[in-house]
């Protein structure tokens, strides 16, 4: 596989986000503000919805995503959020004192614009989480963040 994937769900089947990492904006930057934009095209599938946004995420977001989902787990409470810098998507990991998680979320086709999916994915619990971070890690291990913040 010559990309990376981040399956937010219990697989392709069934309801779930899915971020597929295809690489750099700019391969050949290694600054902060330029080299950590990632082509990052984002598939929802919700209910009798499905979305596919030609989305770019940062490589930062997607490792503070990871370390806010490593608490949740750690601590089986509180709540992990991904939230892409120009607005293509806002996604939340919610865990509950009994472990089950609420997953919910708005993604944008078109940032500026205001065509937009809210949804939410159930049927999770903390079991969950682990998948989601290696895959996040995977994902860091390709592209870690570059520069400084």
């Amino acid at each position: 596989m010559d990309h990376a994937e981040i399956v937010i769900g219990r697989g392709k089947q069934s309801d779930h986000v899915l971020i597929r990492v295809l690489g750099r904006m700019h391969p050949g930057r290694t600054d902060f503000w330029d080299g950590n934009w990632l082509t990052s095209p984002i598939h929802v599938q919700v209910g009798g919805f499905v979305a596919t946004i030609d989305a770019g995420l940062r490589a930062e977001e997607l490792r503070n995503f990871r370390l806010a989902l490593e608490r949740v787990y750690a601590d089986v409470r509180g709540s992990a959020t991904l939230s892409s810098l120009e607005h293509w998507i806002e996604l939340t990991v919610e865990c509950h004192p009994t472990g089950s998680l609420s997953i919910y979320g708005i993604a944008a086709d078109d940032p500026g614009m205001w065509n937009t999916l809210r949804f939410e994915i159930d049927g999770l619990d903390q079991t969950d989480i682990p998948p989601l971070v290696d895959a996040l890690v995977a994902v860091e291990e390709r592209f870690p963040v570059l520069g400084r913040e």
